[in-house]
């Protein structure tokens, strides 16, 4: 919005600022300027303006925010009578109604009737209360419509609005003041000098100033005289009632209109004024004596005439907020930097009632100040003149309560570092699946939800797995052919007593386990596609010791040993599949998921997958310590086998650690030749490192070692040594 600092110097002092330290300050109180203009011995402020601060879009509402801002005296506009523009504001507050017609206004807050009130043979009254809480209309009869003088149409243009006639000049002028629109009447083509606010009616039309031809509906808020709509209330005028220059008597409009009202009829018409634009906003419902009085003043200044009373008719009162700031709320939120002192005087400057009480500040919101409604608005009222800036910072304080160990949360933590090392991805998935899928990978019977969204999310999950495919299948649809996805999460079951018992019906607000539920923390991880381990390397295709190096990785951090055998499980491809175990308990399941269970989601091609359970990997966990690093260097030495396919890579090593060989530090499979056609025999090569702590082996003692080793696991299992 654009503000004129001469305009504005009517209302408050701004001598001995520049216009930049005054555009400076105004940003400082949430008024951000976007631009600064000069016209002549003018300045022009475009501020950016809340769209909840309609207050402030006006000449004398930015001049009461410097007045806040800088501690000098705001002066009102000048009233008729010579009384103070304060002392009419609180006139505002109608009386109660005068059935002799001797009052000036017309109050009403009965569910029957419509209010209304005649004066001088002029009528007005409001049939649509709910679109209209109050319509002051003022006559000023004798008027001369002519240009406005040179000092009104200087202001109004650097403002960006084009001058009219004195008498439309002097409704922009006052609105751009005090930021309450207003319209005039030329109440000689007002069919019975009759205002009615009301709907509009289905079909109506109206053609508007702007020339255009408007279709009314009965969500409108209509301006009528007793034959035909006059005016689109809080947008628009109409054409056959607007001021010529043969217009004598004027009636002039000062309303409050319901927001919503305004803002829809605006967005369907396509309208947008500025009468529009501050109506949306919600304007001051007891502003309206003050500007038609003071729009009144100006017409007869400007075009002569006489003025009468106004005209007021109120459907409903807005009556002013009181709020009560603690002095206590204030230092604790300033850090103790404001006192009640500062806080008394700004809130008088600003326009508020403002006196102490026990133990703060009683303050009475005026009703122009629509944005403040609790304790905490006045806080930040205050502390936006005083500056955030200058309130002492200082960490907030916190409390505490019992640290507490949560190996589970930690292990998850622990887990998913681990598996992004290795390069997977974490996903997120819902908790609960399709009812088709359970059955897939589990013999259990679900936790059903009784009252599920949709089939999609019918039962809650079993495995991990079957959303992790889901997000296979959908970054496949997106052509992301290679990839390896993991998450870490849970999966419900039932406890040994509900197992057998049938169906239980779980609603889905259950923040823990219900009865009858246990709650299972797991990691699934799925890998699909190529892999590459650098940016150099040549890619291949996803086997089963990538799924099982991962599974190996989560269970060394835990130092946890594995043993890996072949599994049963169906949906995992048969010999291309294994369990994980520690002693007797079962830590993990993996493989290559089989074909008919990539049918069901869609998925083509080869996943390999894994699933462990946290809280046994977690029981499996055992004592361990550090070990001295040897300073003398290993020897490496190679031992090929052949042997069957259905002779497993666990019993070889098994079978190597079983002969406690001496100085063998470690060992691990190197290679593994698989021929593609049914011959029986595979050839495997395992890596094998000795070393001593105390001293360099030499390559014959080694030597001895690794051919008494060979010999003697060719007699534990069935191999043949190369």
């Amino acid at each position: 919005m654009k503000l004129s600092r001469n305009w504005m110097s009517d209302y408050v002092d701004l001598g001995g600022l520049s216009d930049e330290e005054i555009g400076s300050r105004m940003t400082d109180i949430g008024h951000a300027l976007d631009a600064l203009e000069r016209h002549g011995d003018d300045a022009v402020f475009d501020a950016e303006i809340t769209t909840n601060r309609v207050d402030a879009m006006s000449h004398f509402g930015m001049a009461r925010e410097l007045a806040g801002a800088l501690g000098r005296e705001l002066k009102g506009p000048a009233v008729s009578g010579g009384g103070s523009f304060a002392a009419l504001r609180r006139s505002a507050a109608p009386p109660a109604q005068d059935d002799t017609g001797g009052s000036s206004a017309a109050h009403t807050g009965a569910s029957h009737g419509a209010p209304a009130l005649s004066r001088a043979g002029v009528t007005i009254r409001i049939d649509a209360r709910e679109m209209c809480s109050r319509y002051t209309g003022l006559v000023v009869r004798g008027v001369t419509v002519k240009p406005s003088p040179a000092h009104i149409q200087q202001r109004l243009e650097v403002i960006g609005l084009r001058p009219i006639n004195n008498v439309v000049d002097v409704t922009n002028y006052v609105m751009m003041t005090l930021g309450h629109p207003l319209h005039a009447f030329d109440l000689d083509k007002l069919t019975d000098k009759t205002i009615i606010v009301r709907h509009g009616k289905a079909g109506e039309r109206m053609k508007s100033l702007d020339g255009e031809t408007r279709l009314i509906d009965p969500e409108t808020v209509v301006i009528a005289d007793s034959r035909r709509a006059v005016a689109l209330g809080g947008i628009i005028g109409g054409e056959e009632s607007e001021i010529g220059g043969s217009t004598r008597d004027v009636l002039l409009e000062c309303a409050w209109f319901n927001p919503s009202f305004i803002r829809r009829t605006s967005r369907r018409l396509g309208i947008k004024t500025d009468a529009s634009y501050r109506f949306e906003r919600r304007v001051d419902p007891n502003g309206t004596l003050e500007a038609i009085d003071l729009a009144a003043s100006m017409i007869v200044d400007l075009a002569g005439g006489t003025r009468e009373d106004p005209i007021d008719v109120v459907a409903a009162l807005e009556q002013p907020q009181r709020i009560v700031l603690r002095t206590a709320k204030l230092h604790e939120q300033s850090a103790g930097a404001v006192g009640d002192g500062y806080a008394l005087d700004l809130f008088r400057r600003l326009g508020f009632g403002a006196e102490t009480t026990a133990g703060g500040i009683a303050v009475t919101v005026p009703t122009y100040r629509g944005d403040i409604h609790e304790e905490m608005d006045l806080v930040e009222e205050v502390l936006r003149f005083f500056g955030l800036n200058n309130v002492p910072a200082s960490l907030p304080r916190l409390t505490t309560g019992d640290v507490r160990e949560n190996p589970i949360a930690e292990a998850e933590d622990a887990v998913r570092g681990i598996v992004v090392g290795c390069g997977l991805s974490e996903v997120i998935n819902y908790s609960f699946i399709s009812a088709e899928h359970n059955p897939l990978f589990s013999d259990e019977k679900p936790v059903v939800i009784t009252n599920a969204l949709s089939e999609n999310v019918g039962a809650m999950r079993l495995s991990l797995i079957p959303g992790l495919l889901e997000s296979v299948a959908f970054n496949r649809s997106y052509g992301t052919r290679d990839g390896a996805l993991f998450e870490v999460g849970r999966t419900y079951h039932r406890t040994s007593n509900e197992r057998s018992t049938g169906s239980h019906p779980v609603r889905n607000s259950f923040t823990a386990a219900a009865p009858g539920i246990e709650e299972r923390h797991r990691i699934g991880l799925v890998m699909f596609g190529s892999v590459g381990t650098h940016w150099g390397d040549a890619k291949r295709t996803v086997d089963f010791f990538d799924v099982k190096g991962v599974v190996e990785q989560i269970a060394a951090k835990f130092h946890v040993q594995l043993t890996f055998a072949e599994s049963e499980l169906s949906w995992l491809k048969k010999g291309r599949r294994a369990v994980a175990r520690h002693e007797d308990r079962q830590v993990a399941t993996l493989g290559f998921i089989a074909h008919e269970v990539l049918q069901r989601f869609g998925i083509k091609g080869e996943v390999a997958a894994a699933e462990m359970d946290l809280q046994t990997l977690l029981e499996s966990t055992a004592d361990w310590k550090m070990a001295l690093v040897a300073r003398f260097p290993g020897v490496p030495m190679i031992l090929a086998v052949t042997h069957g396919r259905d002779l497993e890579y666990q019993r070889i090593a098994d079978a190597i650690r079983s002969l406690n060989v001496p100085f063998l530090h470690e060992f691990g499979v190197r290679d593994r030749f698989v021929p593609e056609t049914d011959e029986n025999t595979i050839k495997t090569t395992l890596g094998m490192w000795y070393q001593a702590l105390d001293r360099s082996l030499t390559q014959e003692e080694v030597a001895e070692i690794h051919h008494d080793l060979a010999s003697r696991v060719a007699g534990l299992v069935p191999v043949k040594i190369l």
